[in-house]
């Protein structure tokens, strides 16, 4: 068993022993089992799964992810239970950023409100997909 622990400026989301993890990563989707070798990496939004059920788990937004042969820490801005995303607010935020895209002059205006539509577009999906 490994520890996971889900941490939001909020607070502690999820801590607890699992047989594994799979995470969400700027370099794809990663499995963590015990004993893994030390890693440290990048968050991005999508789903927290554990002991390969991939239909619940917790939605995450941007972050990092520090790995340890006994222990996985995931820092994440936001921290979801599949059931709790706000579809309505996802929509809105989604719609806004397609919108402000299309009018962003800047490089930094285009990566912030790609970075919120990736963000959103990806909470819709998770919600979407794990819809009982």
């Amino acid at each position: 068993m490994i520890r996971v622990e889900i941490v939001t400026p909020k607070g502690v989301s999820f801590s607890r022993e699992v047989n594994s993890v799979n995470i969400p990563t700027q370099e794809g989707e990663i499995g963590v089992l015990k004993g893994h070798m030390y890693l440290m990496t990048l968050l991005k939004p999508g789903l927290v799964y554990f002991d390969g059920n991939a239909k619940d788990g917790i939605a995450v937004t941007y972050g990092f992810v520090d790995v340890t042969p006994e222990r996985v820490i995931i820092l994440a801005e936001e921290a979801y239970q599949v059931g709790e995303i706000d579809l309505g607010r996802e929509k809105e935020l989604f719609d806004q950023a397609v919108k402000k895209l299309a009018t962003a002059q800047t490089l930094e205006e285009i990566q912030e409100w790609e970075r919120i539509r990736e963000r959103a577009r990806t909470l819709l999906e998770i919600a979407e997909r794990t819809r009982v």
